[in-house]
């Protein structure tokens, strides 16, 4: 009896699997729809590639100054095309993960959803995968765009490019945890975006810079470690270039360990929190 009871629970077990795997998908599927179908979308292809001209600009005004054609000899081309990594991948996740929950919260849209039934669990990782495969297609896309550049400007580009990319995927992962909380927390999409904005363009920075300055090096800090996103494909040192001596594998660590606790606070959050 006992082994039947085991084998009837382990079955109904798998199919409950199944049904959580499905309805990720199925929110999955919703939401890269809508925001396919969002101005967000637009807005944040249109400051990827907004970015992208600027620094070529930026680089072919820098080619005509004196002063700074050493610099432009020993820094790769495809690291001035970098510089703005960083600044981008906050703006995605503060455009697509800060508002996810939030604005179930102030829309009240998932109670078309819960009563079907839909799980709390299932419904939080749909919208995150939905969130982090938008903006990390855009990053690519990014990548792939300022290769090119640096290709017709008659220059090559080296294998760690994708070590700056790999980090660039992670500091994604670890901001939109962070966007997700914020985003659990407070009940307006609007009020999440600024805040997460708020928080890892100025609060981390200053915290950063003051702890560094009074205390030691940051190594905590997901900002402070998302500076190798840049060193990776050059060498330099100097704090004028946004260098760290954390290893890659280290802001690799920072950058996952932000992203496992922030999105698991979240998720618990969120399952707790009564629409």
């Amino acid at each position: 009896m006992d082994e039947v009871r085991t084998d009837a629970e382990r079955k109904s077990m798998g199919k409950e699997v199944l049904d959580d795997i499905r309805q990720i998908g199925v929110v999955t599927k919703y939401e890269l729809y809508k925001h396919l179908r969002s101005k967000r979308m637009y807005i944040f292809i249109g400051l990827a590639m907004l970015m992208i001209v600027l620094m070529r600009v930026l680089l072919e005004l820098a080619s005509g100054v004196d002063s700074v054609i050493d610099i432009l000899g020993i820094i790769p081309d495809m690291a001035w095309y970098l510089f703005t990594v960083d600044m981008l991948v906050i703006i995605g996740v503060a455009l697509f993960c800060a508002p996810a929950l939030a604005s179930e919260f102030e829309e009240r849209t998932a109670l078309l959803i819960f009563p079907r039934p839909m799980k709390k669990t299932s419904f939080f990782i749909g919208k995150a995968f939905a969130c982090y495969i938008v903006c990390g297609v855009i990053m690519i896309l990014y990548y792939l765009v300022s290769i090119l550049m640096v290709y017709i400007n008659g220059a090559t580009v080296n294998t760690t490019v994708l070590t700056s990319l790999g980090l660039a995927l992670l500091f994604m992962l670890g901001t939109g945890g962070f966007a997700f909380l914020m985003s659990s927390i407070l009940k307006k999409g609007s009020t999440a975006v600024i805040v997460t904005i708020a928080a890892l363009f100025m609060i981390f920075g200053l915290i950063d810079m003051m702890y560094e300055n009074f205390i030691g090096e940051p190594t905590f800090s997901i900002t402070y470690a998302a500076s190798n996103i840049i060193s990776a494909v050059y060498s330099l040192s100097g704090s004028m270039f946004g260098i760290t001596s954390m290893s890659v594998l280290g802001s690799a660590t920072v950058m996952m360990a932000w992203f496992a606790v922030t999105m698991t606070i979240s998720a618990l959050i969120f399952r707790r929190r009564e629409f």
